[in-house]
């Protein structure tokens, strides 16, 4: 089985997507605030390379908890990346937004360079983020997989389907684009 790697979505794909799907996670290229990069893991599921995001901890990935709070475990449509800090407490590096999942043609796909990224902070992040891709990789799959068939199935027992993408769909989206690709328009 092949080593999870992280990547890009070029703009013009994401907007392409957008214009149907506002729910695509944007780029947020012009409005970005901090310097994290639109990047994600790309997956096989059927026939098509489906790009699942990453995104930055946000207060809903923690629960209150006595006097603070505590991260929330990870559920079928959202990955929370944990990992030991230096002091052996566990710290929220971000999340795998599975429930977000685009099919991407190929030649949309840019490998992310981690190797020079300017900015050690963010370098280290990403890193973090990597390892834990690829030490949960077999749960990351069968995630990706179950919310994929539940959606297309049409599947609603459980209530978080009904929030992700609709995958068929984009997939035909998909497919548009490379034949317009194709014939050059």
């Amino acid at each position: 089985m092949e080593t999870l790697k992280i990547y890009s979505v070029t703009d013009e794909y994401i907007n392409y997507l957008r214009t149907s799907y506002p729910n695509v996670y944007s780029n947020k290229q012009d409005t970005r605030v901090h310097t994290r990069n639109y990047v994600g893991v790309v997956i096989k599921v059927e026939n098509y390379n489906y790009y699942l995001p990453l995104s930055s901890p946000k207060e809903t990935d923690y629960q209150v908890a006595g006097d603070g709070k505590v991260i929330k475990k990870s559920i079928v449509p959202i990955v929370r990346i944990v990992v030991k800090n230096s002091k052996g407490e566990k710290e929220l590096k971000g999340t795998l937004r599975i429930s977000h999942m685009i099919p991407v043609p190929e030649s949309e796909l840019q490998l992310y360079d981690l190797e020079n990224e300017p900015g050690d902070a963010y370098k280290d992040l990403v890193s973090n983020e990597i390892l834990f891709i690829r030490k949960n990789k077999e749960r990351i799959l069968n995630n990706a997989k179950l919310l994929y068939k539940q959606k297309t199935e049409g599947d609603r027992s459980a209530g978080y389907v009904k929030m992700a993408l609709d995958y068929k769909a984009l997939e035909k989206m998909c497919d548009d684009y490379i034949k317009d690709e194709k014939e050059g328009k």
